[in-house]
């Protein structure tokens, strides 16, 4: 991230909008519904491919890109708890996005919640 320091031409007021632009917020995807158990689920969030699963219940949220071969990771499924991706089976922990096919090729983890049967993702 880009810090601004407040100078000759640049004001507190333009830092400010800057460090507001750059916060995490929270954005409604799908229903919970819509997300097959132990099948991964495709969506985009402000230009942003990300992939949801559901796993004994639980929502999670990941990049929607595989850093192997840009594998779409919203068209895999899971498997004892990790994510595989459909083009060369590399697998991801649901519970933080590591690689375990091959380590430190991880794939980001984002904060998900259910409200009310809504999948809210944070980005």
């Amino acid at each position: 991230m880009i810090v601004l320091r407040p100078g000759r031409y640049q004001s507190n007021l333009k830092i400010r909008r800057i460090q507001e632009a750059s916060l995490a917020q929270f954005f409604e995807v799908c229903s919970v519904n819509e997300i097959e158990e132990g099948r991964g689920h495709a969506v985009e969030i402000d230009g942003l491919r990300v992939a949801l699963f559901l796993d004994q219940g639980n929502v999670h949220a990941l990049l929607g890109r595989c850093p192997h071969a840009n594998g779409a990771m919203g068209h895999g499924w899971v498997e004892d708890g990790e994510a595989v991706c459909p083009l060369h089976r590399w697998r991801f922990k649901l519970s933080s996005g590591r690689c375990t096919t091959m380590p430190g090729q991880n794939l980001h983890r984002f904060r998900c919640e259910v409200r009310e049967g809504r999948v809210w993702v944070e980005v």
